[in-house]
């Protein structure tokens, strides 16, 4: 064979081997391409999973509640407001002064609208529709109501909410915390403030009750009421910060800052 024919010839075979390599490089990239995007959409099928699971516990506990929420107001303001109603009315005679009336149809008037107080505050709409900072006031107002705490409401004038989804998680993780201060602080007094704006907020919710040990918090771990404000932190990206000592009261700083 002539030489130019064989260094032809030896030409093609290395073309001919390198095209292979080629090939089977390619094919060996969209193998792993396609490999490692199956394994991302199994990672992302399991983060929903899980997503979805903890949206349907927090569902879940937030319905628990609402339902302990409901009872306490229906027993202790509005069942004591209508047996007031029904007292007065057993009573009722020709001669009964008018004042009585109208004292009776006072109450009355307060019963159906601190059931309506209670429906709002229930209702996720209403807080999507007139607004976290909203939601918040009439919070604070109707624990002021009650006679038994004395209240504060700092709002930044740059704060006007974050978004839709947070708010609505936000505000529950508020209601958490007062409950908490009303089932456990004894306290008199509840402040909140609200400073920063939608992409870095703090919000600090303090009482002058009779506070606790945080060491052994740690130690002993934490009641339901506040890992429920751990785990609905977390949804949000938001950190929560607690000071507190016996007799001194408790501080919950949360530090919501969305990715």
């Amino acid at each position: 064979m002539p030489k130019q024919q064989e260094d032809i010839l030896i030409t093609i075979v290395i073309a001919s081997v390198f095209l292979v390599l080629i090939g089977f490089f390619l094919l060996l990239t969209v193998f792993v391409f396609l490999r490692r995007q199956r394994k991302f959409q199994q990672e992302k099928d399991e983060m929903k999973n899980k997503f979805d699971q903890t949206i349907l516990k927090t569902q879940l506990e937030i319905q628990e509640q609402t339902f302990t929420h409901i009872s306490r107001e229906i027993h202790d303001n509005i069942g004591q407001i209508l047996s007031l109603v029904r007292l007065n009315l057993s009573t009722f005679s020709p001669a009964t002064p008018e004042d009585k009336f109208e004292h009776t149809d006072q109450l009355l008037g307060k019963a159906i609208k601190d059931l309506r107080d209670l429906s709002h505050s229930l209702q996720t709409n209403r807080i999507h529709d007139i607004g976290i900072i909203e939601s918040i006031r009439q919070l604070m107002i109707t624990l002021e109501k009650t006679g038994r705490y004395k209240t504060s409401l700092k709002i930044a004038d740059t704060f006007t909410g974050i978004d839709k989804d947070t708010d609505l998680i936000l505000f529950r993780m508020i209601q958490e915390i007062v409950n908490n201060i009303l089932k456990h602080a004894g306290a008199s007094s509840i402040d909140m403030e609200i400073s920063g704006d939608q992409h870095d907020a703090v919000v600090r919710v303090s009482d002058n009750g009779s506070g606790f040990d945080t060491e052994k918090l740690k130690n002993a771990g934490m009641g339901i009421g506040l890992q429920n404000i751990f785990s609905r932190a977390k949804m949000i990206h938001a950190s929560v910060d607690i000071k507190s000592a016996p007799g001194m009261g408790t501080a919950i700083i949360l530090h919501i800052k969305p990715k």
